[in-house]
């Protein structure tokens, strides 16, 4: 949007002549300019595509990209050219920049990311694996060179040879409502793909390249009232985090506008729309928009081969490699699930594109704002859903990574966890209990597979709320931000009900989609929707790091002299964490009787009364309380024989579990 506000607010009198001429000259330079960037329209210039489905702007669009990045005959290096602004959306003036440069990740040993996960592989060294990214101009809109000014920062460890995050001290403050407008070109050598982005072949030697993360990036200033800086605050704070092995990422939204000059033969996928394609002297250049995101990302090959479909007001493109040409048909049809899947359960998907991309190595398995990486492998059986799952664990990404665009860095259990919830539900919704796994003997759902995971490693240490590179040990990240949260989330809707959490989920996207919502703000919904407290469940179980468990310690069973029958249930709560339980005791007529226990005592005795003989009692029938890490101790049975049976074939299912965990590994 136009800025709104134009505040002559308050530098010193020693500046404020100097600044009232540096604003003023800036203004000339790109008033025009910024009227077309904040409210750029839905439709491109000369495009018939919209950019999204509404006619205004959804996000404040605080940071605009237009470069031209051209992809060198080396394979490796690309070449950027042009254009980046922010607005200062605070109350008041900002003397310095801060930017993420996240391609020097890969330079050397010494970085954060290479120390946190052990050094960088053998072939790194033997194969000139490394990347890097740096400035080649960096001037201000007026033409003052700021090149000298970059200064390096390591907020999160103090690492002074990491050069993940830079300061730039600018020769004027911009004022409230300004903009910063910056002249750049920019070089950048993709590293081996070890994390997410980079260079690799393909099986018939073809190049594939992944370009994330690629550009100088802004990091966020957030202000008073924005995510956790006080209201009162005297001003905003940067938010730029170094890039850690286990964290991704978090930006602003904005506009990009994008030229990508790769040779003939290469197909292209990128975030947001495609205007144009030309082909001149060898070269091939695809021009995109996108609006309302806050990254964007692009590959490239000579050997992709395109597949396109629709869903709604959604073009689907496929880029998929050719030897896995057979599975075409099953990544668009999971891409309409997820998309119909996510629309019903959460809320519109706004954009009206969708890019898939059949990725190679450690790039599988991510996303991007409208572009996905999947993962499949040859020979894939149908009843092993994996590409399923993957393909719509990454698309739900699209909502709590690209739409809600919460801080990966310091939560990433709001976008991690709520998507493999949100994955689980659309997987078991859509294909059964055999979600995952379909096998004669052998069915497997993904919100069972997520708990696999977490009692198989343990209760964790960690807490859901804890910042990415300080999970202790840091091989937790993934169990905690992955499956606890899933799991915690699915024990969330037994408390809620199927009905008031979607009402949640539903009402938590359509008020904080482009806000960057925090862990305090879901739980403020979902307290809005159940209409009541829930710091017991959240502090336990979000904040802390309680385990569930809840046994049924003796079941005894006397039939009276009136001739109706008694079961003394006794149930003990063998971990710190509570939560309410049902009991229930079946009879031999078929009938069940339900009592609520709420769980806080170490133990509880109750009595039964009935007409027919008690047969079993269990403790959580329904299994609601999906985060329980022992449901072999839940349920005793009237007699021996048909207690050894249960006992079976509970202890059955979970073996099955733990074999479906070594299988996924395998994937």
């Amino acid at each position: 949007m136009i800025p709104q506000s134009r505040s002559a607010a308050a530098p010193t009198c020693a500046h404020r002549g100097k600044l009232r001429a540096q604003s003023n000259a800036i203004r000339r330079v790109h008033t025009l300019l910024l009227a077309t960037i904040w409210s750029l329209p839905v439709v491109g210039s000369g495009q018939a595509q919209r950019i999204t489905i509404y006619d205004t702007p959804q996000s404040d669009r605080r940071v605009h990209y237009a470069f031209t990045v051209t992809l060198q005959p080396d394979g490796r290096t690309l070449v950027g050219i042009g254009r980046m602004l922010w607005r200062n959306p605070g109350a008041v003036a900002v003397d310095t920049l801060q930017m993420h440069l996240y391609l020097n990740a890969f330079v050397d040993e010494a970085s954060t990311f290479m120390r946190e996960r052990g050094g960088a592989p053998q072939w790194y060294n033997e194969e000139d694996g490394w990347g890097r990214i740096e400035f080649t101009r960096l001037q201000s809109g007026t033409g003052t060179d700021l090149l000298d000014r970059l200064r390096f920062l390591a907020p999160d460890d103090g690492n002074t040879r990491d050069r993940t995050v830079a300061a730039l001290p600018l020769p004027a403050p911009v004022l409230p409502g300004d903009t910063m407008v910056l002249d750049v070109s920019f070089e950048a050598r993709l590293p081996k793909i070890l994390a997410r982005t980079g260079v690799a072949e393909g099986a018939d030697g073809q190049p594939y390249v992944m370009a994330a993360q690629w550009f100088p990036k802004f990091g966020v200033y957030e202000v008073p009232g924005q995510r956790y800086v006080p209201q009162d605050a005297p001003h905003g704070r940067w938010n730029t985090h170094q890039f850690h092995a286990n964290s991704e990422f978090y930006a602003d939204f904005g506009t990009y506008d994008i030229t990508i000059d790769v040779p003939l033969g290469y197909v292209v996928g990128a975030t947001g729309v495609r205007t144009s394609a030309t082909e001149e002297q060898g070269r091939r250049l695809e021009h995109y928009v996108a609006a309302d995101v806050h990254d964007f990302a692009w590959t490239a090959s000579p050997a992709f081969e395109e597949y396109e479909s629709s869903w709604r007001h959604v073009t689907m493109r496929l880029l998929l490699q050719p030897e896995h040409r057979g599975q075409a048909k099953r990544h668009l049809e999971a891409a309409r699930v997820a998309l119909e899947g996510l629309d019903r359960l959460v809320g519109v998907y706004p954009y009206t594109t969708l890019t898939l991309v059949d990725g190679l190595g450690a790039s599988q398995g991510m996303e991007y704002p409208t572009l996905i990486l999947c993962g499949t492998a040859y020979g894939m059986p149908s009843w092993v859903q994996m590409p399923e799952l993957i393909l719509i664990h990454e698309f739900g990404h699209q909502y709590f990574y690209g739409l809600l665009a919460s801080n990966e860095f310091e939560e990433a259990w709001l976008d991690e966890g709520l998507t493999s919830y949100i994955e689980g539900k659309v997987m078991d919704d859509r294909y059964g209990a055999g979600s995952l796994v379909d096998f004669p003997g052998l069915r497997v759902g993904s919100e069972v597979a997520h708990r696999l995971m977490l009692i198989a490693g343990a209760p964790p240490r960690n807490a859901l709320v804890t910042r990415s590179w300080e999970f202790a040990p840091s091989s937790e990240y993934s169990l905690v931000s992955y499956s606890k949260s899933a799991t915690v989330m699915h024990t969330l809707e037994g408390v809620l009900g199927p009905t008031r959490m979607q009402a949640a989920l539903k009402r938590y996207y359509a008020d904080w989609r482009f806000r960057h919502p925090t862990t305090r703000d879901f739980q403020a919904v979902v307290e809005q929707v159940e209409g009541d407290d829930m710091a017991w469940f959240f502090d336990q179980y979000v904040y802390g790091t309680a385990a569930v468990d809840y046994a049924l310690a003796a079941l005894e069973v006397t039939e009276r002299a009136d001739g109706t029958w008694q079961a003394t249930v006794r149930t003990e709560r063998t971990q710190q964490g509570t939560i309410g339980q049902v009991i229930r005791v079946e009879f031999a007529d078929g009938t069940a009787q339900d009592r609520h226990w709420d769980g806080v005592a170490s133990d509880t005795t109750l009595t039964f009364t009935h007409t027919a003989m008690p047969l079993r009692a269990t403790v959580d029938p329904d299994f609601e309380v999906v985060l329980d890490i022992n449901r072999l101790n839940n349920s005793k049975a009237a007699q021996s024989s048909s207690a050894l049976a249960l006992k079976a074939g509970t202890r059955m299912t979970v073996w099955i579990q733990y074999a479906l965990r070594i299988m996924e590994s395998l994937f």
